[in-house]
């Protein structure tokens, strides 16, 4: 399917469910070992350790995903997360945006600001105070002309090494 194509045909952004976890195992496989060159396990075992993860987390994790002729072209993730409450605000909670992908021959096309918009609009039902993302270089514009911003006070600490993308 050429550019044009998916350009002109319609791609449906929703909530995901269980019933997607292979795809968006896919999807994660496709990133991380197509793109990155990430390996440990046999992809049809971390299809079923993902489709454990997915059912382990569906209460702070909330999947999108990008539908296009029957398939999961796409995936943006809302991981919830409970803060302390304090004297004022009880209910404090915010939201960190993940894991926002877009198979390669589907990109240029919007797919991954819808994704971002869905998630957003979530975040929003969902009362949380912020959402906060750690965006690639080359995503870093998506993130602004969608409202996110430079967040004054926050510092990160790496625990972890990164490791280096594959060429």
């Amino acid at each position: 399917m050429d550019s044009d194509e998916i350009a002109d045909s319609v791609t449906t952004v929703r909530r995901a469910s269980l019933a997607d976890s292979d795809g968006l195992a896919s999807l994660r496989w496709s990133w991380r070992v197509g793109e990155r060159g990430e390996r440990a396990v046999s992809q049809e075992e971390f299809r079923a350790r993902f489709r454990r993860w997915m059912s382990e987390h569906e209460h702070t994790h909330q999947a999108f995903v990008a539908e296009f002729a029957g398939s999961l072209v796409g995936m943006a993730w809302l991981a919830v997360i409970t803060r302390v409450p304090g004297p004022e605000i009880w209910d404090r909670r915010s939201g960190s945006l993940q894991s926002v992908y877009v198979l390669p021959s589907h990109r240029g096309h919007g797919i991954g600001g819808q994704l971002v918009i869905a998630a957003v609009s979530a975040g929003r039902e969902l009362g949380l105070d912020y959402l906060a993302v750690h965006p690639s270089e080359r995503s870093f514009p998506l993130y602004r002309r969608l409202g996110f911003g430079d967040a004054p006070g926050v510092l990160e600490m790496r625990l972890r090494p990164r490791r280096p993308a594959a060429p």
